[in-house]
């Protein structure tokens, strides 16, 4: 009776034990996973093992929040009675405490096969972890034999790209491997990992098919692939201005058809393929997407020249979409758009933005101080340039070795710097190179187009970025004395709204006595808030070209703090326009274009109180100003100071400075006109107009045909004389065609220059 008792007992027991367990699984069913597990507890606590499992799969699942040692204590119980997956769980326990050592014991318990994605991500977490590189190798080696051999495609995926992180065991062979066979199971995400890791390895075609297959699925693709069709894009820009448009157009309708053929196709290409990608990431997520069609909209100017921009912002929806955003890509751009379009008025807000960012990336940060303050305050902060060349950082190099160059300071060394990185293609290299030669500091002259052609040649945006075109533009007018390819070259860029070339227009016709088109273009510089061309517009209604309210030109002028309104305002007061001759305050303005670092202004203070010398009050003063001129490096400095002293019958002075300069020019025609010696005029040739015209003087007599040679030369520049010395030699020439062709070989020489 006592036995059968204990056996309807233990019966009853075991019966409601099943009815509670059902009540369990039937909440697990229902996804009430924090009553299934409290159900589960129940039994697992009094050591049953299914019950210890289950509690242990629901922690392990993350169907409720435990801490690890409750799910490792149910997991043990459960593999201590045949449960063999609740090594998982084990594992899983130690994983969370980062005990990496005791979890990757637990996981070498259980086969490859049982393990979840999760699983795999860990145990590589946990080889990482170890000291031991033999046993590191080994367990790589043996997780690489599975995955080679898995149908798992996320499995490879994941092993592909850890195989592709920098580190000791990056191995692409074995990644393109496993990234292949997850990409050919139709797992995108391979296909992503795979075409990003071609692109960037050489591979870009293959790299394109695919993440062209899979761009509409992935984010990153899409913007991958947006990069790749933009590189694809300039790589064909830069064939079509195969050896430099600008360099070597015919007429000005081959020039125009050549450009806008490469701006026409720029425009299409991106439009149907470089937006489309990075439409489709930017839908899919990634804003990062967004940010490069407003870089695009900035780099090809589509707020101005185009109906629709790429990013579908107009310049004031892009700048209030930045202005919501709060990270350092947003900021950056904002900075940008304040410092292309002076008409937002909002230009300081760059600088404010680069020093903020100097607290996340200083040497990024400098440079861009750097740049905005020799833009917009005309400043050199050699200190900050130092700084950023003593990080080895390149363009402050490059930088550094012009600045030094332009103040004759180890001019030698300094080019052999630009020469190096000129020949690595540096583009910013190879424009200072061509600037030194265009100015003579390196001669001779005409290897300045060399470089500007090479860097011509690899910009990218040949049809908007006219960095080198311009300077080529100088050059033909210069040096080829060609105006009209010049002005060619510049009329494109000025449509383009290149502020630059629109100024050089506005001059254009402001010198050939147009002063109706030199208001047209000087209305659209004001329009665009460009300084240079305000101060041209103010000038020109100051100096009675074209018609203004000079008072209104007045006044704003002194409401700008700009160098440009200073050095305005001082020619004004110097020279009386609209207003009485005030030197005080000319000098006063002269004074704070020099304090906005505007050094070559200590000149024009010399030759204001020059012109209000009347004997010889100012003499110590004006020999001070042309002192520290010299001091500052200022080019022609010792020249006027010679000048004065001849002007002051200080003779002995003046040959100590002229002699001190020997190779010269200027100095040798004042040396000419100061002792008669031949010498300084016939020894060397030179671009001089005064000094062309003196040669022309000297070989008159013996040797007329070289004389009228010299004096057509003379004559191109405008010097002085040179009319009533040219007629007089073809009259002793007499031959039209010898004088033709005399005439012609002048005009194919530089071009000669008088200031």
């Amino acid at each position: 009776m006592r036995v059968f008792g204990l056996i309807a007992g233990v019966s009853l027991i075991f019966f409601v034990g099943c009815a509670d367990k059902r009540i369990a699984s039937n909440y697990y069913k229902s996804k009430n996973y924090e009553k299934a597990y409290e159900e589960y507890y129940k039994f697992a606590k009094r050591g049953f093992p299914d019950a210890a499992d289950k509690v242990a799969r629901l922690i392990y699942f993350n169907k409720v929040n435990k801490p690890p040692y409750i799910e490792r204590k149910y997991a043990l119980i459960a593999y201590k009675n045949g449960y063999n997956d609740a090594a998982l769980y084990v594992a899983d326990s130690y994983f969370r405490e980062k005990n990496y050592k005791e979890a990757l014991k637990w996981y070498d318990k259980v086969s490859f096969d049982k393990f979840r994605i999760r699983d795999f991500e860990n145990y590589l977490t946990c080889v990482e972890s170890l000291d031991n590189i033999k046993e590191k190798v080994a367990y790589l080696d043996k997780l690489n034999a599975y995955a080679q051999k898995s149908d798992n495609p996320k499995l490879q995926t994941i092993l592909g790209k850890y195989y592709l992180q920098e580190s000791p065991f990056y191995n692409p062979q074995r990644a393109e491997k496993l990234l292949q066979k997850a990409y050919d199971k139709g797992y995108y995400q391979a296909g992503v990992v795979l075409g990003i890791f071609y692109i960037k390895n050489g591979k870009k075609q293959e790299g394109y098919e695919i993440l062209k297959d899979v761009a509409y699925k992935d984010k990153r693709a899409a913007y991958y692939l947006g990069n790749y069709l933009y590189d694809e894009m300039i790589t064909k820009e830069k064939l079509l201005n195969s050896g430099c448009i600008t360099c070597g157009f015919d007429t000005p309708e081959d020039f125009f058809v050549k450009k806008l053929t490469i701006y026409k196709y720029n425009d299409l290409f991106t439009r149907k393929n470089v937006k489309k990608a990075y439409d489709i990431s930017y839908k899919l997520g990634n804003k990062k997407a967004l940010y490069q069609l407003i870089r695009l909209d900035i780099e090809d100017n589509t707020f101005e020249l185009t109906p629709e921009t790429y990013s579908g912002f107009d310049l004031k929806g892009a700048v209030s979409y930045l202005k919501s955003k709060n990270d350092v890509e947003s900021k950056l751009i904002l900075a940008k758009i304040y410092e292309k379009y002076l008409y937002l008025n909002s230009y300081k807000k760059a600088k404010e933005i680069y020093k903020w960012y100097e607290k996340i990336n200083k040497l990024q940060a400098d440079w861009h101080l750097y740049q905005y303050e020799k833009r917009f305050e005309n400043r050199v902060d050699l200190e900050l340039l130092s700084y950023l060349v003593e990080k080895k950082f390149v363009p402050a190099i490059v930088e550094m070795a012009y600045q030094m160059s332009i103040q004759n300071k180890d001019i030698q060394n300094n080019k052999k710097v630009l020469e190096y990185y000129a020949n690595q293609g540096n583009i910013l290299a190879l424009n200072y190179l061509g600037s030194l030669y265009s100015r003579e500091i390196l001669t001779p002259k005409t290897k300045s187009i060399d470089y500007y052609k090479q860097a011509c040649i690899l910009e990218k945006k040949p049809f908007y970025i006219p960095s080198e075109d311009l300077k080529i533009a100088n050059y033909d007018n210069d040096v080829l004395k060609n105006e009209n390819k010049a002005l060619t070259i510049n009329y494109y860029y000025a449509q383009m709204k290149n502020r630059q070339a629109q100024l050089y227009i506005s001059k254009f016709y402001k010198n050939h006595c147009n002063y109706d088109k030199l208001k047209t273009w000087l209305d659209t510089l004001v329009k665009e808030a460009d300084k240079k061309g305000e101060a041209l517009y103010y000038t020109s209604v100051l100096e009675r070209y074209i018609d203004g309210d000079y008072k209104k030109a007045l006044n704003a002028l002194e409401k700008d703090d700009s160098l440009q309104s200073d050095l305005v305002l001082a020619r004004v007061y110097a020279n009386g326009w609209y207003v009485d001759f005030d030197p005080k305050k000319a000098e006063e303005y002269y004074q704070k274009a020099i304090n906005k670092g505007y050094k070559p202004a200590i000149l024009n203070i010399a030759a204001l109180y020059e012109k209000i010398n009347v004997n010889g009050k100012y003499n110590n003063k004006i020999v001070s100003l042309y002192n520290e001129a010299i001091n500052a490096g200022l080019k022609n400095a010792k020249i006027k100071l010679a000048k004065f002293y001849i002007s002051q019958n200080e003779k002995q002075k003046a040959l100590r400075i002229l002699k001190s300069m020997p190779n010269n020019p200027k100095a040798s025609y004042l040396l000419y006109l100061l002792t008669g010696n031949l010498r300084y005029v016939k020894n060397g040739d030179t671009n001089y107009g005064y000094l062309l015209l003196a040669k022309a003087e000297v070989y008159s007599k013996k040797a007329p045909r070289r004389a009228l040679y010299y004096a057509f030369r003379a004559m191109l520049c405008n010097t002085p004389k040179t009319p009533k010395v040219a007629i007089e030699l073809m009259k002793r020439i007499n031959n039209a065609r010898v004088i033709d062709s005399i005439y012609k070989r002048a005009k194919r020489a530089p071009k000669c220059y008088l200031n």
